[in-house]
């Protein structure tokens, strides 16, 4: 999966990838068929898409349903990686994130 530049971001001369970026990249795990995902890392991804999408909605992110529906059939253009930087945006900085993301178990049993 290509990301889009926007979802990406250079700390210390280093790339990295943003929230958004990891929403995008998840919901790839759980929706592209070229990728061979088990089915128990299809469960993970839906659970961290699902609470990274509840925090957005928590912060005032209206548009949940639209982004669920795009990002099952494309992750690469411009709409679905606008509505991924603002869901993300919503959820309210990297404590907030980082609490989602646990919510998830994005980080697995050992967080």
């Amino acid at each position: 999966m290509r990301l889009n530049d926007r979802v990406l971001c250079v700390l210390d001369g280093e790339e990295h990838v943003s929230g958004a970026g990891l929403l995008l990249m998840t919901a790839a795990a759980l929706h592209d068929r070229s990728i061979s995902i088990p089915p128990e890392g299809k469960r993970w991804a839906a659970s961290v898409i699902d609470a990274l999408l509840s925090a957005a909605r928590a912060g005032g992110f209206k548009q949940g349903g639209v982004l669920e529906t795009l990002i099952a059939n494309d992750r690469t253009s411009d709409r679905v990686t606008d509505l991924a930087i603002q869901a993300i945006d919503c959820i309210g900085g990297a404590e907030a994130l980082v609490a989602a993301l646990t919510r998830g178990g994005f980080f697995g049993e050992d967080r």
